[in-house]
């Protein structure tokens, strides 16, 4: 009897940790949370871990892009 092997896609994150938002913006520690402090941003919080929205990220970066 074979093993079906499946190709196993990548699923696009939904979430981001505070390191990872950090480095997909390009922002310190203190402008992330004036960012969620001002509800520029979305997240969600578990405990003391905080998590960011990356949906919420990308129309935050829409609205304020530099044409």
């Amino acid at each position: 009897m074979k093993k079906a092997v499946g190709k196993v896609e990548p699923v696009k994150k939904l979430w981001l940790s505070k390191e990872e938002a950090m480095a997909y913006l390009g922002v310190s520690e203190d402008y992330l949370r004036d960012l969620r402090n001002s509800a520029k941003v979305s997240f969600a919080q578990d405990g003391r871990k905080i998590w960011y929205d990356l949906h919420s990220i990308d129309r935050y970066l829409l609205r304020h892009r530099v044409v």
